[in-house]
């Protein structure tokens, strides 16, 4: 039997309507991915700040350093900034610290100041000590240079360079960058005269030094060398005495060499 007419179209448009509802009710198509902006690009690490100097206390944890008094028992706090070291003085009891950078945060150890002199620590040397060894950031700003930390604030002026040092003499070496000479090694002897510095060991030349103030300036001078290989040590203490930038007089009398990287001791013989 035929279908009745039209019944084609009329199937046909069933189906239709069919798939269109289906279409609606199904799920809808995931939206296109949204743009992550673009990471910002890095950050640059903050350059140190210079804090290199001769410096003096001026304010510490919010209080101004007191005034020298009749009694002797107030002194003014003077601090000597080196490449990675800070020496600190109040008349003649010595704060010296170790320092390197991170980035722009500092990191300060305690260093050995060797002798001080007989008497305790002012309640105010003692402050000053403890927040020295708890200090992380530097500036320097308007000729001022501040040490600061989570629970520290130190405010030092620029004080007057440090007159330059007789270091003329004869020296023996005790400590290379805060440790005894080897066992088993030749003391090291250093012989300083105006203008020219001669070791002991033979197989230096000796080095010519001009001074300003504590800075110096070395440069090697021709000398004989004696036939002999160099030790470790030896050959670590010729590349340090190239570099000898700084030369100061402690308080106990011995003699401080700093390069940019290391710090030599020495004693006055005889």
């Amino acid at each position: 039997m035929k279908p009745p007419p039209g019944s084609f179209a009329l199937n046909a448009m069933r189906a239709l309507l069919l798939a269109l509802c289906l279409a609606a009710c199904g799920p809808a198509a995931p939206p296109p991915a949204a743009r992550r902006p673009a990471p910002p690009p890095p950050a640059e690490s903050p350059v140190p700040a210079e804090i290199r100097g001769e410096w003096r206390l001026t304010a510490m944890n919010g209080r101004a350093a007191p005034a020298p008094d009749d009694t002797d028992s107030i002194h003014p706090i003077l601090m000597t900034v080196g490449d990675f070291t800070f020496r600190a003085r109040s008349q003649c009891v010595a704060f010296w610290r170790r320092y390197a950078w991170d980035g722009s945060r500092l990191v300060v150890t305690q260093a050995n100041p060797g002798a001080m002199c007989a008497r305790g620590l002012s309640a105010w040397e003692t402050e000053f000590s403890r927040t020295l060894s708890s200090v992380t950031r530097a500036e320097r700003r308007n000729g001022a240079l501040r040490l600061t930390g989570p629970e520290a604030s130190l405010t030092f002026e620029a004080a007057p360079p440090l007159p330059r040092h007789d270091i003329t003499g004869r020296w023996r070496l005790q400590f290379f960058h805060g440790a005894a000479p080897p066992a088993g090694e030749e003391p090291i002897e250093i012989t300083i005269t105006d203008g020219r510095i001669d070791v002991n060991a033979c197989v230096f030349s000796g080095w010519r030094y001009r001074q300003d103030g504590t800075l110096m300036e070395v440069t090697p001078a021709d000398g004989a060398v004696c036939e002999r290989m160099t030790t470790p040590f030896e050959q670590r203490f010729g590349s340090f005495m190239d570099r000898v930038t700084r030369a100061t007089i402690i308080q106990d009398g011995s003699l401080i060499l700093d390069s940019a990287a290391e710090q030599v001791e020495f004693d006055r013989v005889g």
